[in-house]
């Protein structure tokens, strides 16, 4: 009785010695997989300073491309490099987001962001698509009138890595296109230019009436002559604003007649074409003559300076610019092809008909201008040239 009474405290003892250990080895799973993990990730640091195990690298291959362009949509596709020098079988989560834009003359007009690009092994290339923000085209416009036609690109992006070493790289890219050009004002100044010339014509005395003849300073008892010459001519830019862009055309006029002649035309037409596309247009009584009024005169002998106003409606950029990037709605991508033409008609005092500038058909002027804002391996260029007189009186 006494051995067996000795055994069970023994057989109790025994099973609180299991117990405390239990208790013991739970109490110490949070330092041991402490301890495994800031091993792993020491293991990982250390691959990482030997360069056996590597952080991804990124970066922007290409700031854009011009993508799907339609009359309901232009695309804009930039491109993002990622090199990943992680061996086979090492697999850390890894991921990049990207943040871009496109700023043109200090306007917004694209801007993007993805998230959670998954790395491949090796070298790789991941398109980020957006589109154009057409409805702030109109304010880029006025950026580009105001900066004297002279584009201006600056592209940015963040990109990101997610992975366990985490890295941020910035990248921004700056282009300056048609610094030394200015097309579209140069082709109105060289199409109302080609109106420079004589415009004169001998109108009898039967022709006229007595009054008219009275004025002419040679007495005028075997007739006139009545006309214009255009000295020259030229194109500058007027107001712009976000809803509209006047152009001003100025001539200077010289009288070689005998008797006075009005100032102020009866009917000016002027249209400009870009990649067939109407921006500005005028005829008769949408033009006003600015320095002068209505009744005024330029007597024989004198030359005056008219001017004539000209306002386009800014919706009609985003047909352009559409146009412009387009390879198939134009001459190339970023390339636009202008045409200019310009006539204006004075009434003939003597006769009471018309006296036209030039006499048959409008002059016109052609040429064309690209840009390289988005277009790799081009640069921007004019063929649109300023008229070879002096650009103001």
């Amino acid at each position: 009785m006494s051995e067996a009474g000795s055994a069970d405290p023994g057989a109790g003892s025994a099973d609180g010695g299991s117990g405390s250990r239990l208790a013991a080895l739970v109490a110490t799973w949070p330092r041991r997989v402490g301890v495994a993990l800031g091993g792993l990730v020491g293991l990982l640091v250390v691959l990482y300073l030997l360069g056996i195990l590597g952080v991804p690298a990124v970066g922007l291959e290409d700031p854009g491309d011009w993508g799907e362009v339609t009359d309901e949509r232009t695309e804009i596709v930039t491109t993002v490099w990622v090199s990943k020098p992680n061996p086979v079988g090492v697999s850390l989560g890894e991921s990049v987001s990207a943040e871009y834009d496109i700023v043109l003359n200090d306007v917004l007009l694209a801007e993007g962001s993805k998230s959670d690009i998954r790395i491949p092994r090796g070298n790789s290339t991941t398109e980020l698509r957006t589109d154009l923000i057409n409805d702030r085209l109109a304010d880029w416009w006025v950026a580009y009138v105001r900066a004297n036609e002279t584009v201006t690109l600056d592209a940015n992006a963040t990109l990101r890595v997610n992975t366990f070493v985490g890295a941020s790289h910035d990248v921004r890219r700056q282009r300056t296109m048609l610094n030394e050009s200015t097309p579209v004002v140069d082709a109105m100044s060289a199409a109302v230019n080609e109106t420079a010339g004589t415009y004169t014509r001998s109108v009898g005395a039967g022709e006229t009436g007595d009054d008219l003849l009275d004025e002419s300073p040679l007495g005028g008892s075997d007739g006139v002559t009545v006309g214009y010459e255009v000295r020259r001519g030229w194109a500058t830019w007027g107001e712009v604003s976000e809803s509209e862009t006047t152009v001003v055309f100025h001539m200077l006029v010289h009288n070689p007649g005998d008797v006075p002649v009005p100032s102020s035309p009866d009917g000016v037409g002027v249209s400009v074409d870009m990649n067939d596309v109407r921006t500005f247009e005028a005829e008769s009584g949408d033009l006003s003559a600015e320095s002068l009024g209505p009744d005024a005169v330029i007597a024989p002998g004198e030359t005056e300076e008219v001017t004539y106003r000209v306002t386009m409606d800014n919706e009609r950029v985003d047909d352009w610019f559409t146009s412009h990037v387009s390879a198939e709605a134009g001459p190339g991508a970023e390339a636009t092809a202008v045409n200019a033409q310009f006539q204006v008609v004075f009434e003939n005092p003597a006769t009471g008909g018309e006296i036209r500038l030039p006499r048959d058909s409008p002059v016109g002027y052609d040429c064309s201008f690209r840009t390289a804002i988005l277009v790799d391996g081009q640069t921007s260029a004019s063929t649109c040239e300023p008229p070879s007189v002096p650009s103001g009186p």
